[in-house]
């Protein structure tokens, strides 16, 4: 695990993750007719990739997925953009303990997806590197 700086320790102590409902998949689709019902839409010169819930797999047409279950983390950063060393430290921490996970940014949110058997490693990690856990608003 990397040394965290104390700098980075109390952002990560003013920073809170949430579980977010669903169980989630890793799809590689040809087409995407309906993006917004989806998390993630990427698409690159190999492929479309889509995350999304496995309730929603009905709306992907043709797919080939991942074979497990991901469960989604939402950290929620106390000092967005300029944190040097926060992916990496959460990135780290996880590899430490042997979990995989995938990590995705957008512009206000750090997704975290955890294999659905290591939740409870994942919540307990988190928590003992001092992020709060806070509840999901409906």
């Amino acid at each position: 695990m990397i040394k965290i700086s104390k700098e980075l320790k109390a952002v990560i102590q003013s920073s809170w993750f949430t579980i977010e409902n669903g169980l989630y998949v890793y799809a590689k689709v040809t087409n995407v007719h309906t993006p917004e019902k989806h998390l993630i839409v990427t698409r690159d010169s190999d492929e479309i990739t889509v995350v999304t819930k496995t309730s929603n797999l009905s709306e992907l047409g043709d797919y080939e997925r991942n074979p497990d279950n991901w469960v989604l983390l939402n950290i929620k950063c106390g000092n967005p953009f300029y944190c040097e060393g926060f992916l990496a430290a959460i990135a780290s921490a996880f590899a430490s303990k042997g979990i995989d996970i995938t990590l995705t940014s957008t512009y206000t949110n750090d997704y975290v997806m955890v294999q659905e058997d290591n939740i409870d490693k994942a919540i307990s990690l988190l928590k003992n590197i001092g992020f709060k856990q806070n509840e999901v608003r409906s």
